[in-house]
């Protein structure tokens, strides 16, 4: 997981703890809003991702949030809304949260192979265009 923290340290400008929050946080959304059979196939290929997917869960990304978000979050663009949410709060730039999915998927394909990530993220809302 290093590896790609430090590709997403390099591609968004954040400092490297700000990064593996991040990570932390698209992780989860594709950990909760993805095939499950294929999201624990992929997680497998990419050592450490679902211990940083599952630190960075519960309040909104996927399930478990309350207010808004939390209702919203059983909804078709509620993960990835919520995620969203998350990494603004957390500081980051729409050019940042951009960047930080292009590199993260780039990455997964690279280790895991593009068909799976695509039958794991590709049918998140959002997430779509870039698997």
């Amino acid at each position: 997981m290093q590896e790609l923290i430090d590709r997403v340290t390099t591609a968004t400008g954040l400092p490297e703890d700000k990064a593996s929050k991040a990570l932390g946080i698209v992780l989860n959304l594709i950990q909760t809003q993805g095939n499950q059979a294929k999201v624990r196939e992929l997680f497998d290929k990419l050592p450490g991702a679902a211990e940083l997917a599952r630190a960075q869960g519960g309040d909104g990304a996927g399930h478990g949030g309350g207010g808004l978000l939390g209702m919203l979050a059983g909804g078709m663009m509620g993960g990835p809304l919520a995620a969203i949410s998350k990494l603004s709060a957390a500081g980051l730039s729409m050019d940042q949260i951009k960047a930080l999915g292009t590199t993260t998927l780039d990455y997964a394909k690279e280790k895991a192979g593009a068909q799976l990530v695509r039958e794991a993220a590709g049918a998140i809302p959002g997430l779509s265009g870039y698997v």
